[in-house]
């Protein structure tokens, strides 16, 4: 997808979309390799094995090839429609594996192995951050997952999530606070791993 500002990202996007649904092929092809970045790093952020997250990825672009006749841009954002097919992908394979959906689901903690994050803090900090992280509720780790790591507006998590705008941005800076207030409050770098 283009570095585009979001409003431009948005009607490039929208008009992708009105273009597939009018029978232009070329035009679900360019939506797939605008939308196949954003939804495949959602997806491996909350699955394991890359094998299967890119099983969930395939999986998404046909439910949303199938579904392109019924999306209506004006209703939400096409970045948001696909995000929120990939979490119902996730609560689907869970569904199907377990026979109940586990709370880990849909929010999973974020893996950062040789990710920027574990370069600038260290490997104590980012475990220190995973085990603050769940702590949290499934649901809040998911809200701060979809701000922080996949990059969504407070409006677009309200979509994705079945939320008011209000409260998103609301749970969002309570987390934040939480984080922030335990981070001030818990060991100096290097203790964690005296703690036992």
């Amino acid at each position: 997808m283009p570095q585009l500002p979001w409003p431009l990202r948005d009607a490039w996007l929208s008009r992708l979309v009105v273009r597939g649904q009018r029978g232009d092929r070329e035009a679900f092809r360019d939506l797939y390799r605008a939308l196949y970045g954003p939804v495949s790093r959602y997806l491996r952020r909350r699955v394991p094995s890359p094998a299967d997250a890119e099983e969930l990825v395939g999986q998404v672009f046909f439910r949303l090839l199938e579904s392109l006749d019924r999306i209506d841009p004006r209703k939400g954002t096409v970045l948001v429609y696909a995000l929120s097919m990939a979490r119902n992908a996730l609560v689907d394979e869970a569904r199907s594996r377990a026979g109940r959906v586990p709370e880990e689901a849909a929010a999973a903690v974020p893996d950062t192995k040789a990710g920027p994050l574990e370069r600038l803090m260290g490997e104590e900090d980012v475990a220190r951050v995973r085990s603050e992280l769940a702590r949290l509720p499934a649901e809040t780790r998911e809200l701060l997952m979809l701000r922080f790591g996949d990059g969504l507006r407070f409006a677009e998590i309200a979509q994705v999530m079945g939320l008011s705008e209000a409260a998103v941005r609301q749970r969002t800076s309570r987390a934040v606070r939480e984080l922030r207030a335990r981070w001030d409050a818990g060991p100096a770098r290097g203790e964690l791993a005296n703690d036992g």
